[in-house]
This record gives structure tokens, C-alpha cells and sequence, in this order.
């Protein structure tokens, strides 16, 4: 296989599970706070992170970014703010950087619990300054904002280990399946 193919190939895969990301994306719950959503429970966060683990860093980073920016233009919730889609690609690249360089912790559900847990707290707390520059929040508001926000991520970080876990396992045994080799 050249190397111009199996890049073909992680642009269709990526492709594809930014389409199901963003279907599945449409079925959310966004909390408001003072006419603003300020709190989104998402079901595609998974997807995301599965995409990072399997085609590495950079898709790790670009599907997020891409599936927020286009989500923005197809179905807007408030104003469109450029920076919310910068940190989604920060995110998705950290979930792969750590994945794939935490290979010195041999334990499955160590490595996956660090490479999904780290990235979402530095995301939830930027984001969380991201909103209170665009919003003008005040600081009181701030910490509560802040303190409702790393509490979802880490219950949501759960939910995703959950997710992933099984979703990596059925991966493994596809990969097995077909030779063994991963090609992406």
C-alpha cells in the first residue's frame, strides 16, 4: 500500500465519523445561563476522541474543528466565536499526542483515562476564559461557570472511557479480523 493511499484512506475514515459525529451531535441538551448556552451535553465527544486514538493527532484535531465550524454554519446556537473552534482542535490533537505517547503506561485504562481526561479539563477551563472574555462574565459567575463546567467534563470523561473502551476493543477485534494490520 503507498503512503499517498493510506492518507486517502484516513481522510475517508475521518470523513466518515465527522458525518456521524455531527448526525449524532443534532441530539444534544444545551443548558442555558442568562440567555446564553454556556453548558452542551453531546453524545459525539466518543466519536471524536475515537478518531484521534485511531488516525493520530492532526485528525484528532481536525475533525473536531471541522465538525464545530461546520455545525456553526448549519445549525448556529448564538454567535459564532473562532476561538471555541480553535480549542475543539487543541482538544482533539492533546487526545492524540498523549495517546500516542503514553505508550510507558502499559495499563489500557490508565493510558485512556490520562490521554481523554487531561485534554478535557485544559479545554473546559480555556473555553471557560473564552466565554468569560466574549461574554463579559463577571468573576463571581466565573468560578460557578467554571466549577459546572470541569464537573460535566469529568462525568462526561467517564461516559467517554466507557464509550471508548468498548468502542477500541470492537475495533481491535475488526483490525484482527482482516489480518491484523492497522492500516490507519
Amino acid at each position: 500500500m503507498t503512503k499517498e493511499f493510506s492518507a486517502t484512506k484516513k481522510i475517508v475514515v475521518g470523513g466518515i465519523f465527522l458525518a456521524l459525529a455531527m448526525i449524532i451531535g443534532r441530539f444534544r441538551i444545551v443548558i442555558p445561563y442568562g440567555g446564553i448556552p454556556f453548558l452542551k451535553i453531546s453524545l459525539s465527544g466518543p466519536i471524536y476522541k475515537f478518531v484521534a486514538i485511531i488516525l493520530g493527532p492532526m485528525y484528532g484535531g481536525i475533525i473536531p474543528a471541522a465538525a464545530d465550524f461546520i455545525g456553526a454554519l448549519l445549525n448556529p446556537i448564538g454567535s459564532y466565536i473562532w476561538a471555541f473552534t480553535l480549542v475543539a482542535f487543541v482538544k482533539g490533537f492533546l487526545i492524540g499526542f498523549i495517546w500516542r505517547h503514553a505508550k510507558f503506561l502499559k495499563q489500557f485504562y490508565i493510558r485512556l483515562t490520562v490521554s481523554v481526561l487531561i485534554p478535557s479539563i485544559i479545554s473546559s477551563i480555556i473555553n471557560t476564559f473564552v466565554m468569560k472574555i466574549y461574554l463579559l462574565l463577571p468573576e463571581n459567575i466565573f468560578i460557578v461557570v467554571l466549577i459546572s463546567r470541569l464537573t460535566k467534563e469529568f462525568l462526561m470523561a467517564i461516559f467517554n472511557i466507557i464509550i471508548l473502551a468498548i468502542m477500541i476493543d470492537a475495533y481491535k477485534k475488526i483490525i484482527s479480523l482482516h489480518g491484523g494490520k492497522n492500516e490507519f
